[in-house]
């Protein structure tokens, strides 16, 4: 970076009159705030905007993923291992329905001691 006024010519130094751009620090300031503002407000639909385009980008990959996982492994396991899981799962659902309604049917011995921290 040089000193040199591109417009003024071959080589001339930029002239310094010695006039401060602002009288007060609130001039200044007021200054700086109107020109962030207007900076904000030209960038926030940019900003906006991409962050909409990465949001659908984010949600895409993650369904892609999801799915394409999905359909792989169904793809891959065999049928008789599928109705093998079925079958886990159905007995695993009845008897965990039948544990809870056991649990909440039992009575409670007043013989046991009290719980841990109480």
């Amino acid at each position: 970076m040089n000193d040199f006024n591109s417009s003024t010519g071959a080589g001339e130094p930029q002239s310094n009159t010695g006039t401060p751009r602002y009288t007060t620090f609130t001039e200044a300031f007021r200054s700086a705030r109107t020109d962030a503002a207007s900076i904000a407000r030209e960038a926030a639909p940019k900003l906006k905007q991409a962050l909409a385009g990465a949001a659908h980008d984010m949600a895409y990959g993650a369904a892609f993923g999801a799915c394409f996982a999905a359909c792989f492994a169904k793809e891959l396991v065999p049928s008789s291992v599928k109705e093998t899981l079925r079958r886990g799962m159905r007995d695993g659902r009845q008897a965990g329905e039948r544990a809870a309604t056991e649990a909440s049917s039992a009575p409670v011995s007043s013989d046991m001691p009290p719980p841990l921290g109480a």
